[in-house]
């Protein structure tokens, strides 16, 4: 190709040079390794070295690493890539040899890894193997494990059947059809019964269903006789049959009159042969009064009363159902009903400001508290059903305070905790006295039924304070300690 000067425009789909390409006025063909560099719009192009960079760098993953040490690679400089070994640890079923080598642990009986193409893992047969049963059969030996290829057939050793007197075998289709002819067992016809062959009408004495029959009853003894309580009408038709009488007849007893109705003739039975009426006459109206009951004979009918004034009972039992029973009293003014010798000791009685439950320290027992709440006995430990919504603890014993304040509260030890409002101050004892001391506690909004649990605590407004209470039967030991628990009932005041 001829050389070109001048500015030349060439539009072309491929170029062959074979000899230098220049650029500039001065016609250099450059150095080896320069390539070819724009300058702008307009502007000739140069050559240059070959020093660009990628617009996003390489970064170096997991193992991967450059021989320069960079951290990643943007094509400004030569570099070199290298990666570092892997460490790789076997699992069930693997194992690895020399680190790079990686095998299945294989039983070699069932699985082997030798098979296929290179050392693929290939089933050599299942672990357990099938066995042919009755027939059945397998085109190679008696049992199948997937070692080798087989076929299973099944043998139909038994497909004809024989038919009987009552039953046919029809070969003509498929499957076969099997026909009932008739049953094993024929009905005979008896006395007054009529089979008829259902298709011609003829008359047949036996059925087997062989045929279609139509069965048919007679009645051939229309004729009744009567008795001494039946008879029998044979002018109607049909026959009426008239029961005349009862076989039994009732007989009039003590007290006991009967009439016949028709005519008004005393009789003394009944048997239904005649229409009587009867009556029962009041001969014995007559009572005896017993223990507080008498009999008024002069009121018609006699009237039975209760005696105003019950006396020589044994007892009163009300019903225990559930409903509601009472006893009441008299309500008129300033006369009340007196309740005389009663024992109402039972705990099983409400009575309003009653005791529910008493401790007492008998045995000698000095008891120290300092200025935190201290248990005096779980022997005074105490649970108690409310009756009402209020009771009343009462706590006696002798108190040392040395010239402290005396505090004292119940504690719940069911629910451990205190009991409402029961954390009180109660006395202040000068220089060491001790005093016979009573202390007492209110409980109130309380539920009737509901079991609660009390045990009395005590503190010093600093130690130590000190209950006396109790000896060991000599003369003149401390009184004992007690505790009442007392109801306080629903008619209290409480401000």
């Amino acid at each position: 190709m001829a050389s070109i000067n001048g500015l030349t425009q060439i539009s072309a789909t491929s170029i062959q040079n074979a000899g230098q390409f220049y650029l500039g006025n001065s016609l250099d063909s450059g150095t080896p390794g320069q390539v070819i560099i724009s300058n702008g719009s307009q502007q000739a192009a140069e050559w240059g070295s070959n020093s660009a960079t990628l617009p996003g760098a390489l970064t170096m993953g997991t193992n991967l690493s450059l021989a320069s040490g960079n951290a990643s690679f943007d094509g400004a400089t030569a570099d070199t890539i290298n990666a570092t070994s892997l460490t790789i640890t076997g699992g069930k079923g693997i194992s690895v040899v020399a680190g790079t080598e990686i095998l299945t642990d294989n039983d070699n009986t069932t699985i082997n890894n030798s098979g296929g193409t290179g050392n693929q893992n290939q089933v050599l047969k299942v672990p357990n193997a099938l066995t042919s049963g009755t027939n059945v059969s397998f085109s190679a030996g008696t049992t199948y494990d997937g070692s080798a290829a087989i076929t299973i057939s099944s043998t139909d050793t038994d497909t004809t059947y024989q038919g009987s007197s009552t039953i046919n075998i029809d070969t003509s289709t498929n499957p076969d059809t099997i026909n009932c002819l008739k049953v094993p067992n024929v009905i005979t016809a008896s006395t007054n019964i009529i089979f008829t062959n259902t298709d011609d009408g003829a008359a047949e004495t036996t059925y087997d269903g062989s045929q279609p029959i139509t069965i048919r009853a007679t009645d051939t003894d229309t004729t009744y006789q009567g008795s001494s309580t039946i008879s029998i009408d044979t002018s109607t038709n049909p026959d009426t049959i008239n029961c005349l009488k009862v076989p039994n007849v009732m007989t009039a007893g003590t007290n006991i009159s009967m009439v016949n109705t028709d005519d008004g003739a005393s009789v003394t039975n009944y048997d239904g042969s005649e229409p009587v009426t009867i009556t029962a006459a009041s001969s014995g109206t007559t009572y005896a009064g017993g223990t507080n009951i008498s009999i008024d004979t002069s009121t018609n009918p006699d009237e039975i009363n209760l005696d105003t004034s019950i006396t020589g009972q044994t007892g009163i039992t009300f019903l225990n159902n559930g409903a509601s029973t009472n006893l009441t009293g008299s309500n008129y003014p300033n006369k009340p009903t007196t309740a005389t010798y009663l024992d109402l000791s039972s705990s099983t009685n409400i009575i309003p400001g009653g005791v529910l439950a008493t401790k007492v320290q008998r045995t000698a027992l000095i008891k120290s508290f300092s200025s935190a709440y201290g248990e005096y006995s779980t022997n005074f430990r105490t649970s108690f059903v409310a009756k009402s919504t209020n009771v009343m603890i009462e706590f006696k014993g002798i108190v040392r305070a040395d010239t402290r304040i005396f505090y004292g509260g119940l504690y719940d030890y069911n629910s451990l905790a205190f009991q409402a409002d029961t954390r009180n101050r109660f006395n202040y004892n000068d220089e060491s006295d001790q005093d016979h001391t009573t202390i007492t506690w209110w409980m109130r909004n309380l539920t009737a039924g509901t079991t609660y649990y009390i045990s009395p605590y005590f503190r010093g407004s600093s130690s130590t304070v000190y209950i006396y209470a109790g000896h060991g039967g000599s003369t003149d030991g401390f009184a004992p300690a007690i505790m009442r628990i007392h109801d306080g009932g629903n008619n209290v005041d409480i401000y």
